[in-house]
């Protein structure tokens, strides 16, 4: 109907790039379905159905038009339509196991939109997936919680026992993603149970009460609030406090009593951990509960003004602040007596609160600490004035709103701070009072928030430009500062009071430290030199077991290092190199290594030669030392000896020669290193390590060409030494490198790559398959295909054999890397080529003896020829592959549809087999059915899958029953929307009909056989071809082909019916042939003859026909009879159409009256196409039979679309034939009688009545 194509075709574009067709598009299908709300929810269903591979996006879009269609037109859908729906709904929610948010939200709304008129259903279905001891579907909750908002009334009655089956799981529960939705849920069954009770009068069952609740309430409330609320996940926390508070509400008071003192104080607790604190701070207005908020609000004041002080609350200061201000407005307002606090009435905590009442005025003076709490606590102030002082009140609330605003309008204060200090800095480089400079530099030491790491950094560089000018007085001053009280860590019980902790001691370290690198950096060089070991240098080795800002402290050398003038560096650098050692033999380890190496490494690629030069000199002296003094006790792994080589192998190309000896070195040390940590002995030598030291030899020469050949030998060494798992950093830091600054450097990391490729190209596609298991960021990801497409470019068929051998069925990680590759359509043509010669010369199957029980053979898949489709099928995912996929487009169709008559009837190899996951994934015949598919979309052949969807050639081609069927459709659509690509395809296919695969020959017949019904094939010139390949396999072993054959001759009459008489001495041979076929059980050969041979007699010259009339005659007239509906009427048919030859001709008209009655019996075959059949012959047969009378009762009567009383015209017929004595009576009379008797036994009374009284007439 229209609407039905209409709405497909909505349907189709749901998923429209812009958001405004799309909108327009739904809008559009709701109209459709507030008409015919069954029509279209059909329609919806069954194109989700049909397209399982739907991107998430376009199935969002219709599931959500499914809600808006239930939710606006519920009550005229049909309830076997909810039903189905509610199934729908259900499985989209629960078919992946993984939560895809957008996706399941959407069928999860479907059900919470149902459930507002039939909850009863809903909960019938989902509540079959919310089983007692199982952890159900994270969206399972989510919809239980979902429609306890929308339908309250409806769902409270089954909150009870949801909550039972619930309060088991809670325990099981181990992610946080489940237990953030379970708090969710309790939260909202509390609000609705709330809501319920506070609704008595409206509610179905008012019965109801509190206390029906209270007991899981509480036993869930003991998970959340012991367990659960101490989460490091912030949101988790936020949603299992909001749930605590709405779940509060339901306990026994007694309970809630019992809790307060635990809860409140982790409750406040939050406060240093979360952003947000609107959750936590909110009070429910539940009226039926408004004693509770009351208690609550009389326990929170004034006792929550004593959380103001501690320093561990330090970070909720604001949210404090407001929370009080909240508190004292509403007191103060309502003229509430305690608004006043009655210092006496509580004595012991008299001095808290004194401290307290001091502590904001405290908090104003340093407005920005503790995220900005000086705002805040003025206004805390202004709100409990009257408590402090009564003349305060009137003062604060004219100066207290001006200094808010005035702190509110301020610039951050960090960023000013550290711009005053580079001044001070700047200003002190000037000045000549010695005194005042050291005056000033106590002041800023002493004053610095050293916990800020902008600040830290301005008072480190203000104090360097000090020291430009100032040497000895800044060192003095450093020194002076590192042996203060500051530094001293608090120790024993006494340390609790004090304020700096271990954390705070560790920063004023690396503020000193970073202190002496910027006073190297800007000191004078004749007296840097001097005091560079015993000043500098030694301050910064005592302090250097900071845990904090280590990467400032080691830049700050190794930048001291490299911008000292060649005078300077001899000292300085064996210096920095005593220093280093001392702090890598504090954690010898490859941790302790990489904690070192890791400030080193950006001067590798510096620009400057000599920065180069010794930054990987001095990794060489590092590594040494590393390895003389490693004792290996334990197993341990060289983890990061990938990163580390993957830096250092490329420098070996670099243009500095020094630098190319030296990071041979490094190489020749990791791989001894690496020999220890496997258990080698530290005086063994390894033939290929001590390679290297020829390799070394070699980069002596500058020539380019030597460079690389010699890298290539350096990344064979490396190869052969370096474990799999270091392969996958090594890859990730070769792939930096292919950007390095030095162009040789790059090369080099290229050649690296390549090297290895050749070595271990399979290692390499494991680890980038291994590495998309772990990574969930999308852009990474897009990196890792990038890498993937790198290694094709270079060695592709390293890269597809590997990629083809891993195990079906492929994951979805493989399924990536395929469809990685996809992503180049110059490297996807040359894949895709590359399969394709595969898949056409490649064993499909195997036949295989199952049992020895069972006689027979069973077809079972090869792997690499499904490997390779599936391949195709993943590769053509990626649109990026559609200009390869349209300029191969003939062979990928060609190749496709081989391989799907291939996979008819045949198994999975055992090891797939053993698993129904992988049957489902990965059915032979379904990857070859949907890799076909997605070529069509592919090459945006749309029209041609739109009847193709419509009529489920999908399935009938996966359903080895109907599989011919559906290629059938198939030819019918590409000859019909595709016309123009056929002759290619054609082309590619002929070869096929050759094959000795029965099942291939099948597949391209029945193409070919559907192509000869359409003129098109005319018009493009391959009608020739097309029926010499018919003519041929009409004589093929196999049956079906033989009767696909026959099929497609007789469609030449159909599809160009001018051509006929061009094969006329072909046809009736083929179809003569075809009734006498012996080897035909089904006689499917002998109906196809039969009706090719009525089809192509209508266009036949009689000089074609005359001589064979009664020949074929006499073939037909066995099959009048035969128990075959289907053959019975072609022959009948035929026998109408071979009548208008056989006109004048005696033997013909003696043979027509020999079958008359044979038809006259069949005017009331039980099969109406029969029936029409046997009118239309009789008609036609009408002249021959000699009788005009006879003739024109054909004629009149016989219509095949008018009833016909059977009876009432055979008593006529021989009423009329016994009158007349008519020859054609007599030679018939047995015959007739017999026709007679077998109607008294009609089951209409009227047709027995008229054959009793037709029988009268015989005397």
């Amino acid at each position: 109907t229209a609407v039905s194509e209409v709405t497909l075709a909505l349907l189709d574009a749901a998923n429209d790039r812009d958001p405004v067709v799309q909108e327009q598009v739904r809008k559009s299908i709701l109209t459709l379905g507030n008409q015919q709300p069954d029509k279209v929810l059909s329609m919806c269903q069954d194109y989700l159905l049909k397209h399982p591979k739907l991107v998430v996006g376009h199935r969002v879009v219709i599931l959500q038009t499914i809600e808006l269609v239930v939710k606006s037109r519920i009550d005229d859908i049909s309830y076997p339509k909810i039903k189905s729906v509610i199934q729908l709904a259900s499985d989209e929610m629960t078919k992946s196991k993984e939560v895809v948010p957008e996706w399941q939200q959407a069928a999860s709304n479907i059900l919470v939109a149902v459930g507002n008129k039939y909850i009863n259903d809903i909960m019938e279905e989902i509540l079959g997936k919310f089983r007692p001891g199982v952890l159900p579907h994270f969206f399972v909750v989510q919809t239980l919680a979902n429609l306890s908002d929308s339908n309250v009334y409806g769902m409270v009655p089954f909150l009870n026992a949801i909550m039972g089956t619930m309060l088991p799981m809670l325990g099981m529960t181990k992610q946080d993603n489940m237990k953030w939705v379970f708090s969710s849920a309790l939260c909202h069954f509390s609000e609705s149970i709330l809501e319920y009770l506070a609704n008595l009068d409206k509610a179905p069952d008012p019965t109801v009460r509190k206390d029906t609740f209270s007991s899981e309430i509480y036993s869930a409330y003991d998970i959340l609030f012991n367990s659960w609320i101490q989460s490091r996940e912030s949101k988790l926390r936020l949603t299992v406090a909001e749930a605590l508070g709405s779940m509060s509400h339901l306990m026994a008071h007694d309970k809630l009593e019992e809790q307060l003192p635990k809860l409140l104080p982790t409750v406040l607790g939050l406060y240093k951990k979360n952003s947000e604190h609107y959750i936590i701070s909110k009070v429910k207005p539940s009226s039926p509960f408004h004693n509770y908020r009351k208690c609550l609000v009389e326990v929170l004041w004034p006792m929550l003004l004593c959380y103001l002080t501690p320093n561990q609350y330090a970070n909720a200061t604001t949210p404090l602040c407001k929370s009080l201000i909240l508190l004292a407005n509403k007191k103060q307002t309502a003229q509430e007596p305690n608004f006043i606090i009655d210092f006496n009435a509580q004595v012991q905590t008299l001095k808290l609160l004194k401290l307290m009442l001091h502590f904001p005025q405290v908090n104003a003076a340093f407005p920005f600490r503790c995220r900005g709490h000086g705002a805040p606590s003025l206004s805390l102030l202004h709100a409990i004035s009257p408590n402090i002082h009564p003349k305060a009140e009137p003062l604060w609330e004219n100066e207290i709103p001006k200094l808010v605003n005035y702190l509110e309008g301020l610039l951050k204060y960090t960023t000013v701070m550290y711009f005053l200090y580079r001044c001070i800095g700047v200003i002190l480089q000037q000045c000549y009072n010695k005194e005042l400079v050291r005056k000033q530099l106590q002041e800023i030491l002493i004053g610095t928030r050293h916990n800020d790491a902008i600040e830290r950094t301005g008072v480190a560089m203000g104090i360097g430009l000090c020291a430009s000018s100032h040497l000895d007085g800044t060192l003095e001053k450093l020194e002076e500062f590192g042996k203060s009280d500051a530094f001293r860590k608090a120790s024993g019980i006494f340390g609790l009071l004090k304020d700096k902790n271990d954390v705070d001691v560790e920063k004023m370290k690396s503020t000193l430290i970073l202190c002496y690198g910027y006073v190297a950096l800007h000191a004078p060089e004749d007296k840097l030199l001097t005091r560079i070991d015993s000043d500098i240098l030694h301050n910064i080795s005592k302090n250097f077991n900071t845990k904090v800002k280590q990467s400032g402290i080691l830049n700050c050398m190794f930048s001291l290092q490299c911008v000292f003038p060649q005078v300077l560096y001899s000292d300085t650098f064996t210096a920095l190199h005593e220093l280093l050692r001392n702090v890598l033999a504090r954690d010898l380890s490859p941790d302790g290594l990489q904690s070192v190496f890791k400030h080193i490494e950006s001067w590798l690629s510096s620009g400057q030669d000599h920065e180069r030069e010794r930054a990987v000199k001095t990794t060489a002296e590092l590594l040494q030392f590393y390895l003389d003094n490693l004792r290996v006790k334990n197993l341990v792994t060289f983890h990061n000896l990938g990163a580390l080589v993957g830096r250092l192998a490329p420098r070996c190309t670099d243009p500095n020669p020094e630098v190319r000896r030296a990071a041979i070195d490094c190489v020749y040390r990791l791989m001894y290193i690496q020999l220890r940590y496997e258990g080698f002995s530290l005086d063994y030598k390894d033939d290929s390590v001590e390679g290297l030291l020829d390799v070394r030899e070699k980069l002596s020469n500058p020539d380019n060409t030597v460079l690389y050949k010699t890298c290539s030998e350096l990344t064979k060494i490396i190869s052969k030494r370096l474990p799999q798992q270091q392969l996958s950093t090594l890859l990730f830091m070769l792939y930096d490198g292919l950007v390095d600054s030095q162009s040789n450097c790059s090369r080099a990391s290229s050649v690296i790559l390549n090297t290895l490729l050749k070595n271990r190209g399979a290692e390499m596609l494991e680890v980038l398959h291994n590495r998309l298991q772990v990574i969930g960021e999308e852009q990474v990801k897009v990196a890792i295909g990038q890498s993937i497409l790198i290694l094709a470019t270079q060695h592709l068929q390293t890269v597809v054999n590997t990629l083809v051998a891993y195990p079906l069925p492929y994951d979805s990680w493989s399924c990536e890397m395929w469809i990685a590759l996809g992503a180049d359509s110059t490297l996807a043509l040359q894949i895709m080529e590359m399969i394709i010669e595969k898949l056409n010369v490649m064993v499909p199957y195997v036949d295989k003896k199952e049992s020895m029980l069972r006689p027979g053979l069973t077809k079972v898949a090869t792997s690499q020829p499904l490997a390779m489709t599936c391949a195709l099928r993943e590769m053509m995912l990626n649109g990026q592959s559609a200009d390869a996929v349209a300029y191969l487009f003939p062979k990928l169709f060609s190749a496709l549809l081989v391989r799907l008559g291939s996979s008819v009837g045949v198994q999975l190899p055992k090891d797939l087999n053993s698993n129904n996951i992988c049957v489902s994934l990965c059915c032979v015949l379904r990857v070859a059915v949907e890799a076909l598919r997605i070529l069509l979309g592919r090459a945006q052949l749309d029209a041609v899958m739109k009847p193709l969807d419509q009529e489920g050639a999908w399935d009938k081609m996966k359903d080895p029953q109907q599989h011919t069927t559906g290629v059938t459709l198939l030819s019918r659509a590409m000859a019909k929307h595709a016309g123009p690509r056929l002759p290619s395809i054609v082309e590619s296919l002929c070869p096929s009909l050759c094959n000795i695969y029965e099942c291939q020959r099948i597949t391209v017949t029945a193409f070919f056989s559907e192509l000869l019904n359409h003129h098109v094939v005319t018009e493009l010139m391959i009608l020739d071809m097309l029926m010499n390949n018919m003519m041929e396999r009409i004589t093929d072993t196999c049956g079906t082909v033989r009767m696909l054959a026959v099929r497609g001759l007789g469609n030449i009459a159909v599809g160009s019916p001018e051509k006929v008489n061009k094969y006329a001495k072909e046809l009736l041979a083929a179809m003569s042939s075809g009734m006498e076929e012996n080897d035909d059980p089904g006689k499917l050969i002998t109906l196809e003859a039969m009706s090719g041979m009525s089809k192509i007699l209508i266009y036949l010259d009689q000089k074609n026909v005359h001589l064979l009339v009664v020949y074929i005659f006499m073939k037909i007239k066995p099959f009048l009879e035969n128990e075959n509906d289907e053959i019975r009427c072609a022959s009948i048919m035929l026998l109408g159409n071979l009548s208008k030859f056989g006109s004048g001709e005696p033997v013909f008209k003696d043979q027509i009256h020999n079958v008359l009655v044979s038809l006259l019996l069949h005017l009331s075959d039980p099969n109406p196409q029969v029936v029409k059949a046997c009118k239309y012959a009789m008609r036609i047969c009408a002249p021959v039979i000699g009788s005009e009378q006879i003739s024109a009762m054909f004629q009149n009567h016989l219509l095949e679309e008018k009833g016909l009383h059977h009876g009432e015209f055979i008593n006529d017929l021989t009423k009329y034939l016994v009158r007349s004595k008519s020859f054609l009576y007599y030679k018939n009379t047995h015959r007739i009688a017999e026709c007679l008797v077998m109607l008294l036994q009609d089951p209409d009374p009227l047709v027995r009545g008229k054959a009793a009284e037709a029988m009268g007439h015989f005397h």
